[in-house]
This record gives structure tokens, sequence and C-alpha cells, in this order.
């Protein structure tokens, strides 16, 4: 088994950088990580938020209410559910660029406070472009042949292409999932993988990091045991993708577009989320392979695709890398153990 899960270099060399670290240290540190990326994320969202909300007009007309207490918490918990249930795509897109403030976190504690390189996160320049590109054919790919099971399953229909598609909300969307799905694979690849598996077992590593991948989706609108599974399915993939290519940029690549295809083409549900911009229209009649309310990735139209993906994956070696931190890891082993 281990040669299908031997350390790459970054994970080598946070291994000696960082000394010895527990596992329940790293899952402790990441969790305050997680959570100061969360927090600063909700309160960029705090001030569009509060404008949207206090614009609605029964929200406005119950500030001018002279209602009981009582009355009016009713009234207000119904508005607001339903101004949380139905928020426009610019609010779900502002959403999407809030998640840089995670990225500039764990790029912090990593950089400043654990002194790790940003080439342990899976940061190398070289290449860096020719992997993002394979990254979102392969993203496209992967989500194309989803959509083509589901479809040939008879749950879902193609409406054929959106006459009132906006160009710039696709733009506006297709930038945001770009942040979004780094992200998500910086704070669970290239730092809590990369972390727990320095602690000495990779295969744990990218069980762990998969299953609390999973847990981070499991309050999504819709969501159900497949869709949860599915969800762990592809932090298994994406853990192994970023394990052979020893890169951060293609597996980034992979999660947004799969992500923006899933929801801003083909006009599917990602998660749970509903966007109304997208290039093509797609209606679901709910069921097995389309995933009902969570949307195609909690449906068994996924579970096979990734399934495929992650079969490959797990044949394909690691991709070696020149310009390893040889000489200083060496020293690092030599001083720390």
């Amino acid at each position: 088994m281990y040669k299908f899960f031997r350390p790459n270099s970054l994970i080598d060399e946070t291994e000696a950088v960082c000394r010895r670290r527990t596992f329940f240290k790293v899952a402790i540190t990441f969790l305050l990580v997680y959570m100061i990326g969360s927090m600063l994320a909700s309160m960029v969202m705090t001030a569009p938020m509060m404008t949207y909300i206090m614009t609605d007009p029964e929200i406005t007309d119950l500030m001018t209410s002279d209602l009981s207490v009582q009355e009016y918490n009713d009234k207000l918990t119904e508005a607001l559910t339903r101004i949380y249930a139905n928020l426009p795509d610019w609010m779900n897109a502002i959403s999407l660029y809030t998640t840089v403030a995670t990225i500039a976190v764990v790029i912090f504690y990593c950089t400043r406070l654990e002194k790790r390189r940003l080439y342990t996160l899976g940061f190398r320049l070289k290449g860096a472009v020719l992997e993002y590109l394979s990254g979102i054919v392969i993203g496209a790919v992967l989500f194309s042949a989803v959509y083509g099971i589901d479809l040939l399953s008879g749950e879902i229909t193609f409406s054929g292409f959106n006459k009132d598609v906006s160009i710039g909300a696709l733009l506006l969307f297709f930038f945001g999932f770009i942040i979004q799905g780094a992200s998500e694979e910086i704070l669970l690849r290239g730092y809590f993988f990369v972390s727990t598996a320095s602690c000495g077992n990779v295969p744990v590593a990218l069980f762990v990091s998969s299953g609390l991948f999973a847990m981070m989706h499991a309050g999504n609108t819709g969501v159900s045991i497949l869709a949860v599974f599915n969800i762990f399915l592809f932090g298994v993939f994406a853990a192994l993708y970023f394990l052979r290519r020893g890169s951060i940029w293609g597996i980034c690549a992979i999660h947004s577009i799969w992500n923006f295809a899933q929801g801003n083409i083909f006009g599917c549900r990602v998660s749970g989320m509903e966007f109304s911009s997208s290039l093509f229209g797609t209606s679901a009649n709910g069921g097995i392979w389309s995933g009902g309310a969570f949307g195609p990735e909690g449906g068994l139209g996924t579970t096979v695709v990734l399934s495929i993906a992650i079969l490959i994956v797990t044949f394909m070696k690691n991709k070696t890398h020149e310009g390893f931190y040889i000489r200083k890891v060496s020293e690092a082993r030599s001083n720390f153990y």
C-alpha cells in the first residue's frame, strides 16, 4: 500500500520544517485557522447582506409596524427565511469572492507562524500555467461526464441555450468560482492534508481531510447520505491528484471549473445552491441519478465518474520536482531529530 501513498516533496519538507507535531495539534490549529477565515469572510459579507435585507419591502414595513413583540419576531423570522432562501445571483457571487479571506489566513499562518515556504502549499511557479490549464480541461471533462450520465438516466432534461444570460454575470461567477475553488483546495489539500500527512501517515491524512471536506457540506440544502459520500469521493480524488502532481494549481482549476460548469454552464444546482445565470438550461425530475435538490453531486452519476477518476489517479506516479529544498531539509532533520 505504501507505493500508492508515498509522500511527495511538499510533505517531506513540511515534516522537516515543522518538527514533530501530533495529529491532535494539527487538527486543533486547523479548526482555528478555518474559523478565523470563515469569520473574516462573514464580516466582509455583512455590509452587502444588511443592505439587501433592509431594502426588502416586507422588512421595511415591519420597521414601521405596531405589531406585538411576538408577532414582530414571527414576521421577521418568516421574512429572513424567505430572503436567505431566495438570494439574488449577485449576492451569491459576492459570497464566492469573500472566500479570499480563507486563502489569506492560510497563507499568513503557514508562512509567518509555521515558517513554511509557499512551495509546501503547492504553489510551484514552474509549470503553473500548464497545470492550471490541464485542470480546467479535466474539470470540464469530469463534470460533462456526470451530466451525460444524468441525461441518459432520463432524470434531467436539457433545455437548450439561455437567451437571457448575461455575459457579465457569467464572468462574475467564473472568477468567483476560481477564488472559491482555490480557497477550499488551499485550505484542505495544500494546508490540512500536507500538515496531517507530515505527521507520518499519508492514507490517514487523505481520508481525514476528505471526511472533513464532506462534513463542511453536510448542512447544505437537499443534502443526503449519497451527497455526503460523493463529496467525500471528490476529496479523495483531490488529495490523490494533489499528491501525484505536487502542485496546487491543477486541483484548484478542477474544483473551480467543476463548480462553474455545473452551475453556470449547464444550469444545475451546486451543492444545493441554485443560480439563474447559466449558459444552458437544465430541468431536473429528481431521483437517485440527478441528485434531487442537492444537484448532480448528490447523484449516482457523480459516484460513477469520481470512482473511475480515483481509480485512474491511484495508479499514477508522484511527479518528481527539481529544486526541492534538499539541503535545508537535511539540516532541519539533523537539528530536529
